[in-house]
């Protein structure tokens, strides 16, 4: 594998775009590197105001590929004497083989008994370096901002003009220390101009230090030194590195330091008693302040300036003034909304608009309730998990009419589960309406992991699926699946979200949900969304996998096999997956004989009907050898990493009946037999991944 690093400087991006816009740049870049063959794995991202950048593993050069070309069918082929047709020379000439190099195979599963010409397109891989600018500008046009920039650039790669959340600056592109030719040229009058960025090995540190001495451009040669580089220079490249830098300032109170200054100031007391997240969400997200806990309090704030401290006392009065104002309008909206408990507001939801077309909120509540009972009666939920989950789904988004979340938006959800508390509500439906906005983040191990507690797992899962899966039915059913880059309201995140809640969330023990029967009951009222949604569904489960580091065709075959279904139980396909993944890379070997075998048997078969295997029908002996391993093997126990390895056995026997026996033989019943003991061949694997998905030449 080959680092590719990617730096793109812009001018100064606002900071509460910058973590989504770092999480977009890995989430896009995966996506299309993925799907330009280049396996992309180990995937870092990194950000600062002037700064996102990427690091990723990728091969240094594509796979060669391979596409089914259909030809005219084998009637149409041959003439009654067996020679070869015009139409089967053109057909091969076409593709510049011989006739007998073709193949046969199924073309349309409605007619199984009829053969094609098959002829299997191999497509040579290209170097990595030469395929990485197009899938640079495909992924900066695939960014999404709260509001993108026109500055006058354009980039060529068919589409032109290109905005940008900020005008870029410098880009550094480097696969293995080696420069990626990328380009963005000025638009002039609606076409290209001159050059205006180009690629390069320089990064730029820190605007001001040090002193007399910054600005200069430094040279790099990957992410490592990359970081080392700007550390040099000023510039701290890890969030949690400047997290930790931060707080270092913090216990002896150090008003100077060079870089950053953090001064501090006061919470007065009369406002310490508010909720925590009230308190962080001021300081937090709309002051940029750091809250300091002193005795289990909010009791100080800290703030990081780029400037050398001289005027510390004089900036700290103006910034306590301004927190104290935020503060006092939070305690107002705080014993305005304590006036009424949270159920009575149920109602209020009627006047919330959740979108023109899908009604209000109460109407959203209504449905997440009804998909809470479809879990019921799919006997998902016990009882008392049943009863909290039907109560938090219709309450969690009743907060969404107070006063709070009004003015604090970041807080929704948050503030029902407050008020909830505040009730003396159980505090299981507390969790679950606290926490059901998440997951947001697709990392194993990511929030809410660890924050709630075991009883309310079930509650919450139950409501976090249903709020997830009632609103991709709904813009489903508007006709408003992502496209592209194009994705207004999150359904990707909605998606996997959901994913991640049957993976990582629902309780282990007990039965686990169908993502594809509770998308059914989702969309009851849609059914024309159904096949999308199943779909979408099943490509953001894919993607979760790859992005856990699973390599993309064993996460294929395993979304590929038949039995069990994958979104019918996600977390048993990544327990095949897991298991695939450490068996195959025992016996690699093994599995690119048996790929390359097994897609010629799918070739073979097609959708053809299975039909049972009569031994007496046997002629040669490969064909019996194979029979008796597949016999054997048909019942073989343990978990999926012993079958795999059971299952790798077949190589041999499958390698030795493809060279010895002519599976489409004159006499139908011993084609029919042949295909038949195919059949059930691959059906060993396909309870567990289809293997021909794994690679392998046809």
């Amino acid at each position: 594998m080959a680092e590719f690093l990617l730096e793109i400087g812009c001018e100064e991006i606002p900071a509460s775009w910058l973590a989504g816009s770092a999480t977009q740049l890995a989430e896009r870049f995966t996506e299309i590197a993925t799907r330009e063959v280049l396996s992309p794995t180990n995937v870092r991202v990194a950000w600062t105001p002037r700064r996102l950048v990427i690091a990723v593993d990728v091969v240094a050069r594509q796979a060669d590929q391979e596409a089914d070309v259909w030809g005219p069918s084998l009637k149409v082929a041959k003439d009654a004497a067996g020679n070869w047709t015009g139409a089967a020379q053109g057909f091969a000439k076409k593709n510049g083989v011989a006739p007998e190099a073709l193949q046969t195979g199924v073309k349309d599963p409605k007619a199984p008994q009829e053969l094609n010409l098959l002829f299997v397109k191999k497509t040579p891989g290209r170097a990595t370096l030469e395929v990485l600018p197009a899938v640079i500008a495909a992924t900066l046009r695939a960014l999404a901002f709260p509001k993108r920039m026109n500055w006058d650039a354009w980039l060529d790669d068919g589409k032109g003009g290109f905005s940008f959340g900020r005008p870029i600056r410098w880009i550094v592109a480097l696969l293995e220390g080696a420069v990626v030719p990328f380009t963005i040229f000025t638009a002039e009058v609606g076409a290209q101009g001159a050059p205006l960025v180009v690629s390069g090995d320089a990064t730029y540190g820190h605007r001001f230090l040090p002193r007399g001495k910054a600005g200069g451009p430094l040279k790099v040669r990957s992410f490592d030194d990359l970081q080392a580089k700007l550390a040099a220079a000023f510039v701290l490249l890890d969030p949690n590195a400047r997290v930790a830098r931060i707080r270092e300032g913090l216990p002896e109170w150090r008003d100077l330091v060079e870089y950053p200054t953090v001064v501090t100031g006061d919470i007065p007391p009369g406002f310490q008693s508010l909720p925590r997240e009230v308190l962080e969400t001021v300081l937090v997200h709309h002051q940029k302040y750091l809250p300091v806990v002193v005795s289990g309090q909010v009791a100080r704030f800290a703030a990081v300036t780029n400037t050398d401290g001289s005027a510390a006392a004089e900036m700290v009065r103006g910034m306590q003034a301004v927190v104290v104002a935020r503060l006092r309008d939070g305690r107002f909206f705080y014993e305005e909304d304590r006036k009424r408990t949270l159920a009575s507001r149920v109602d209020d939801l009627e006047g919330v608009t959740f979108h023109q077309k899908l009604g209000t909120y109460r109407q959203k509540a209504d449905r997440m309730v009804r998909l809470v009972e479809a879990m019921g009666a799919a006997k998902l939920l016990g009882p008392t998990d049943l009863a909290a989950a039907r109560d938090a789904a219709l309450l969690a988004k009743v907060d969404l009419t107070t006063l709070m979340v009004r003015e604090f938006t970041e807080l929704q959800g948050v503030m029902g589960g407050i008020y909830l508390r505040a009730e003396g509500a159980s505090p299981i439906v507390a969790a679950a309406v606290s926490a059901h906005y998440e997951p947001v983040s697709i990392e194993e191990g990511s929030a809410p992991a660890g924050a709630i507690a075991s009883e309310a797992l079930a509650a919450f899962s139950a409501v976090s699926l249903a709020d997830k899966l009632d609103t991709l039915a709904g813009y489903f059913s508007l006709g408003q699946a992502p496209t592209g880059s194009s994705d207004p309201y999150g359904l990707r995140r909605a998606a996997q979200g959901a994913i991640r809640v049957v993976l990582d969330f629902w309780p282990a023990s007990g039965p686990r949900p169908s993502l594809r029967a509770l998308a059914a009951a989702a969309t009851a009222g849609y059914p024309a969304a159904v096949g999308d949604l199943n779909a979408f569904l099943t490509e953001r489960l894919r993607y979760v996998l790859v992005s856990r580091g699973f390599p993309a065709d064993e996460v294929d075959a395993v979304l590929g096999a038949r039995e069990p279904d994958a979104l019918d139980d996600p977390r048993e396909a990544l327990v095949r997956v897991r298991a695939l993944h450490a068996v195959r890379s025992e016996a690699r070997a093994d599995f690119e004989a048996l790929a390359t075998a097994f897609k010629r048997a799918r070739n073979i078969l097609g959708n053809a009907p299975a039909t049972a295997v009569d031994p007496a029908l046997f002629a040669e002996a490969p064909e019996r050898a194979l029979h008796a391993t597949v016999t054997g093997l048909a019942d073989t126990s343990g978990g999926y990493e012993a079958r795999l390895r059971a299952l790798a056995g077949l190589r041999a026997p499958v390698a030795q009946f493809f060279d010895d026996v002519h599976v489409m033989a004159e006499d139908p019943k011993l084609k029919a037999n042949r295909l038949a003991l195919l059949s059930q061949t691959l059906s060993l694997f396909y309870r567990i991944a289809d293997i021909s998905k794994l690679g392998g030449q046809s």
